[in-house]
C-alpha cells in the first residue's frame, strides 16, 4: 500500500504495512491454532492441565485478536480520512505513528472511532463462529470483550475530551501508567461479568 490509497500518507521510511499485516495475520492463525488444540484436548481429556491450558490458550487468542483488529481498523481510519502517518520503525503491535501534527481533530476522531468498530467486528465474529460450549471457547469470547472494555478506557474518555474542542495530543498525553493499569482492571473485571454470563 505505498501511498496507493492515499497520497498524503508521510511513510516512506519504515516497516511496510503489508509486512506488519503478515506478521499480525501469522499470529493470530498461530493463536487460532494452540487454542484449538488445546479446546480438542479438554474435550477429549479429564486433565485439569487440559483446562488450565484452553482457558489460558482461549483468553490468549480472544485478547490479543481483537486487540490486533482494533489496530488494523485504525490504520483503516487513517486511510479513510486520508490522514498522515508513519510506518512503524519495528514490528510491533502497531501498523503504523499517527502524525499529529499534521492531522486535524476530526481525522483523530474518525481514526480513533473506526477502532473502536473494528473490536465490535471481531467480537462479533468470535461470536457467530466459536459456540460458548467450553470454559476454552468462553474464555476467548470473554477476553475479546475484555479486550474492548481495556481499549475503550484507555481511549474513549481521549475521544471524548477530543468532542469537546480537546487537542488529540494533549487529551492522549494524558493517559498515564495509571489510566493504563486502571483500564487493564476495568478489562479483567469485563472479561470475568462476560464469562460468568456464558456460563
Amino acid at each position: 500500500m505505498d501511498n496507493t490509497l492515499d497520497t498524503t500518507v508521510a511513510a516512506k521510511g519504515g516497516i511496510h504495512p503489508r509486512n506488519v499485516a503478515l506478521a499480525h495475520a501469522a499470529t493470530a492463525a498461530l493463536l487460532l491454532a494452540i487454542f484449538a488444540a488445546a479446546n480438542d484436548w479438554f474435550r477429549s481429556s479429564a486433565l485439569p492441565i487440559a483446562a488450565v491450558l484452553g482457558v489460558l490458550s482461549g483468553a490468549a487468542a480472544g485478547a490479543i485478536i481483537c486487540t490486533l483488529v482494533h489496530e488494523w481498523f485504525h490504520y483503516l481510519g487513517a486511510i479513510a480520512t486520508r490522514g498522515r502517518y508513519r510506518r512503524p520503525s519495528r514490528l510491533a503491535l502497531f501498523a503504523f505513528e499517527w502524525d499529529f501534527k499534521h492531522n486535524s481533530p476530526r481525522q483523530f476522531l474518525v481514526m480513533s472511532y473506526a477502532g473502536t468498530l473494528g473490536s465490535l467486528a471481531a467480537i462479533a465474529l468470535f461470536m457467530l463462529s466459536i459456540p460458548a460450549e467450553t470454559p476454552c471457547s468462553i474464555a476467548l469470547l470473554a477476553a475479546s470483550v475484555g479486550s474492548l472494555a481495556f481499549a475503550g478506557a484507555i481511549e474513549w474518555p481521549v475521544i471524548a475530551r477530543v468532542q469537546r474542542g480537546g487537542d488529540p495530543l494533549v487529551e492522549l498525553s494524558k493517559t498515564t501508567p495509571r489510566v493504563v493499569l486502571a483500564s487493564a482492571g476495568i478489562g479483567f473485571v469485563t472479561l470475568l461479568i462476560v464469562a460468568y454470563a456464558l456460563t
